[in-house]
């Protein structure tokens, strides 16, 4: 598991540095003892959000935004395209509403396990894409820049990696994420 998710993740993108917190079209890396995230907001104020902690094989990813309103935990279909990268297609994603997160708004939580069948190919797409195009019930929601995002998908990778290879976390069981459909 944790070979499919370091290979997919180094595959899909190339090495650069991430800045401390997210701007308009910008990536940030934020490392936790069990885990990394990297961020990145739209200017129409959509937060993206990237995570994995060590010994998960998932990917989450979290979209919030303070003017969506959502109802929590209802299963919510998606479509999700990178328009200018090498595989421009839709992707159906379904993910779980999350009304009250944080200050950031409200999200739409799903995971992807790269290795998983077409997760590869979607984080190959999110990783060269020039943005990715957010549709909830056939309505254009958003569309991130992801400029970047290669870079930040090794930066991931590689502070993943460092979580991994640092001592071995106990073997108390993690608390759960929010509950959502995987690619």
């Amino acid at each position: 598991m944790l070979r499919y998710l370091m290979a997919a993740l180094l595959a899909a993108s190339p090495a650069a540095a991430l800045s401390a917190e997210p701007k308009d079209g910008a990536w940030a890396l934020a490392a936790m003892p069990t885990g990394c995230m990297v961020q990145a907001v739209s200017p129409r104020g959509t937060m993206l959000s990237v995570w994995g902690f060590a010994g998960d094989g998932k990917l989450g990813f979290l979209l919030q935004n303070r003017g969506w309103e959502v109802r929590d935990g209802e299963k919510t279909p998606l479509s999700v395209e990178f328009p200018g990268g090498e595989r421009a297609r839709a992707w159906p994603v379904e993910a779980t509403a999350r009304a009250h997160i944080d200050s950031d708004g409200p999200g739409l939580f799903f995971t992807v396990e790269p290795g998983g069948a077409g997760a590869n190919a979607f984080l190959a797409a999110f990783a060269s894409a020039e943005g990715m195009r957010i549709s909830r019930d056939g309505t254009d929601v958003d569309t991130m820049p992801l400029a970047g995002s290669g870079g930040a998908i090794a930066s991931l990778a590689s502070c993943l990696a460092e979580r991994w290879n640092e001592e071995a976390p106990s073997a108390e069981p993690k608390p759960a994420g929010p509950e959502a459909d995987t690619i």
